[in-house]
């Protein structure tokens, strides 16, 4: 193991998993000779980007969210990093319920042209199993746990989306169809891939009593874990609420994981942590407490930013991850002068320059990033966000100095603390 263990820190922290992206999974298995020349910054093993390989010289962590909603077949064609990955490895997956939501999964594609007939799609999605059986198969085959197919509430306040063929659905007829799906995973797992996967009871919940009638009507499924989405997780309060419904309902004395949907560090990683460590000793088991975000791919890959490890201080406005424009200029593309990004430390910043990064272009293009600079920075961005992820938690839990702590950081562990107990 040559390159920075990211790992080991998760043993007692909730964990955080960068929502990986289809691109940069395939990219670190592709053949060199398809990268061109002047787009391969020297002394770059593509497979050292797979950060799920212990081999990796940059960094390795055994954690990731994939989602099923990616792709259109219960198989992953083109080999990736989840694709080939060891069996230390942990990968939990979402069932697509996003790309379901806004229509953008490829497998309903057109649905939209029926959005101002609900009952029609309703049917219609009914009829279609084949899409619940292809996205059962990906997560059974690929997966150590993963979410249920929920179809997501948002879509109630979202009356602006163009995409969406649910835009127009009542809340009942979404957790009709998401208890649908569930009797569907409930039956079905396993029976065609092996039962590999283990499964989180996804919670919704949209206001207005949304949220109580989608738990009455799926409390009853017996699976490994549960997952909140929608406004169950819309601020430290509600999240402490629905694990004391479950709690005190006695659905979490065998679940084994709990995931909060749509979670970034640093705050998530110190509030879940605590929730985890109290759980963990009210039942008495090893549950573990996940939380994911796509924000590492969407600041590499569409805004072309680089993410800076902060100074965690007493000063709410330091717990947040600080990101600034990557430099990019026709004078990088020359390597006579050439700058490092010393004040973005990262095993890819100490091994690449910003040069390194640049590829030859017209002095007229918008943007001068190679292609495998655009990995290169998704990869510092991952290892940005893991690393402040573990600089949180030993600020709160390892730390006998509690004066880097913030006011509110404090107040809510005590809320934390006093909710739960």
């Amino acid at each position: 193991m040559s390159g920075v263990n990211l790992s080991d820190a998760y043993e007692d922290y909730a964990i955080y998993l960068p929502s990986l992206q289809r691109g940069y999974a395939a990219y670190p298995m592709r053949d060199t000779s398809s990268i061109t020349q002047g787009d391969m910054p020297k002394g770059l093993r593509l497979s050292d980007l797979n950060f799920l390989s212990t081999d990796s010289d940059l960094w390795h962590c055994k954690y990731v969210l994939y989602s099923a909603g990616q792709f259109n077949k219960a198989t992953i064609s083109t080999p990736d990093i989840v694709s080939t990955r060891s069996k230390d490895t942990v990968v939990i997956g979402d069932s697509g319920g996003f790309q379901i939501g806004t229509g953008k999964l490829p497998a309903i594609k057109g649905w939209v042209d029926f959005k101002n007939n609900p009952q029609a799609v309703y049917q219609r999605w009914m009829r279609e199993r084949s899409i619940r059986d292809t996205i059962l198969r990906w997560l059974d085959r690929y997966c150590d746990y993963a979410m249920t197919l929920d179809m997501p509430l948002w879509v109630l306040h979202d009356r602006k989306s163009k995409t969406s063929p649910f835009v127009n659905f009542s809340a009942e007829q979404l957790i009709e169809l998401s208890v649908a799906n569930l009797r569907y995973f409930a039956d079905k797992r396993g029976a065609a891939t092996g039962a590999r996967a283990k499964y989180l009871n996804v919670l919704q919940d949209a206001g207005d009593g949304t949220g109580e009638a989608w738990y009455a009507a799926v409390k009853d499924f017996d699976f490994e874990g549960w997952a909140l989405g929608g406004e169950t997780k819309s601020g430290i309060e509600p999240i402490l609420r629905w694990i004391r419904i479950l709690r005190d309902d006695k659905r979490l004395d065998k679940a084994e994981w709990l995931h909060v949907l749509m979670a970034s560090p640093p705050k998530h990683a110190v509030y879940l942590t605590a929730i985890q460590r109290i759980l963990r000793e009210q039942l008495g088991n090893d549950i573990r407490v996940s939380y994911d975000s796509s924000s590492p791919f969407q600041s590499a890959g569409v805004r072309q930013e680089i993410a800076k490890i902060p100074n965690l201080t007493n000063a709410l406005s330091t717990w947040g991850i600080p990101m600034q424009d990557f430099p990019q200029s026709p004078k990088y593309q020359q390597h006579q002068n050439v700058e490092h990004l010393n004040d973005c430390p990262s095993p890819i910043t100490q091994k690449f320059s910003i040069n390194d990064m640049h590829s030859e272009r017209s002095e007229f293009a918008q943007t001068f990033l190679s292609a495998a600079g655009v990995q290169l920075l998704t990869n510092h961005n991952l290892y940005v966000y893991h690393k402040t992820a573990h600089d949180a938690c030993d600020i709160v839990f390892k730390a006998e100095d509690t004066s880097r702590i913030p006011n509110e950081v404090e107040q809510n562990l005590k809320l934390i603390n006093d909710y739960l107990n």
